[in-house]
């Protein structure tokens, strides 16, 4: 390398980042890296980089990129890439201009993402604190003892086939990506393919755990949800109404205590998982009725702020990523 190299990342997590290098002359580039040499003195290093950074050169580096879980980039197509080249003393100003921008920018970020982390963090020490300081009157019991004997905590369909429109619904645990499980999105599937699944057919309010993959994570299942099922990865629950009110379970789950049981039973390499037989073996405590309604009260209350905080954050952070962008595309259309 020589000083002010530009490097581009080819394969992997990184595929399109580059890097503008301010090593010693005798550093080499990892087998990952190909280095992109500037074939002409009118072309500034810093204002290159700013334009890898642009919508277009990563919709280019979408178009380019193959390979199967590590990904990789065809560097060929960095060639059809036409690059704005103004005047040296231009492309100055626009590094300065940019440069004092996007420092401001990075600092509301750094802001805003260390304030959503404080929201999520706030929540989850509430939820840690309210399981792990148990009282006189919490019972000690076991995932298998307190749910109703029509659950048998099971596994779902195995082989659900292909998508079959106005088909049987089904929950997959590529679906558990938010806390409340609805109709929108759910594959449809032959009906008898659940036959010998009664077993887990949905009731409309169970806790959804997913014991492949993302072990441990829970979802709600909506009252519209009653007569779907679930796949292999996903295990329903309905707790006893009498112990345990069914709100308060999934926060139960939830919490750290639940979910260090049930990462430390997970197994497993390329994919993750953890047996039925461990599963009922979870070790789960629980207050009188009265006061697990107070702490749900509690939680509901506190999920719903972080919730708009993160909403909140969220947007700020969607806002800041839009403005970089605003102002690379009138730098690159000499609007600047």
């Amino acid at each position: 390398f020589r000083f002010d190299s530009v490097v581009f990342a080819r394969t992997g997590a990184t595929t399109g980042k580059s890097y503008l290098v301010e090593s010693p002359p005798d550093a080499i580039a990892a087998s990952y890296l190909i280095r992109l040499r500037i074939g002409t003195p009118s072309l500034l290093p810093n204002f290159l980089i700013l334009f890898f950074q642009t919508k277009e050169y990563w919709e280019k580096i979408g178009l380019g990129t193959s390979g199967s879980a590590q990904g990789g980039f065809n560097a060929s197509k960095l060639t059809e890439l036409r690059v704005p080249i103004p005047l040296i003393t231009e492309q100055q100003r626009i590094v300065a201009i940019l440069d004092e921008a996007f420092e401001g920018i990075a600092a509301a970020t750094a802001h805003a993402e260390r304030n959503l982390q404080n929201a999520r963090e706030l929540f989850q020490s509430v939820l840690h604190s309210t399981f792990s300081q148990k009282g006189d009157d919490w019972v000690e019991t076991t995932l298998k003892d307190s749910v109703e004997e029509t659950c048998s905590l099971s596994y779902g369909i195995v082989q659900p086939g292909e998508d079959r429109p106005g088909g049987l619904p089904i929950v997959r645990p590529t679906d558990m990506r938010q806390p409340v499980i609805g109709m929108e999105g759910l594959k449809r599937i032959d009906p008898t393919k659940a036959d010998s699944y009664d077993r887990t057919t949905l009731t409309g309010d169970e806790l959804l755990m997913c014991v492949r993959g993302s072990t441990g994570t829970i979802s709600v299942a909506i009252p519209e949800l009653k007569g779907a099922n679930v796949t292999r990865g996903i295990v329903p629950i309905r707790f006893k109404s009498e112990i345990i009110d069914q709100r308060f379970g999934y926060y139960l789950l939830t919490a750290p205590p639940v979910q260090t049981q049930i990462k430390e039973k997970t197994y497993g390499a390329a994919l993750m998982q953890i047996n039925i037989r461990d599963l009922k073996k979870i070790e789960l405590s629980y207050p009188p009725l009265p006061i697990q309604k107070a702490i749900v009260q509690k939680l509901d209350a506190l999920s719903t702020e972080t919730r708009r905080l993160e909403s909140i954050y969220t947007r700020k952070l969607a806002a800041l990523a839009e403005l970089k962008q605003s102002l690379l595309q009138r730098a690159f259309a000499g609007e600047l």
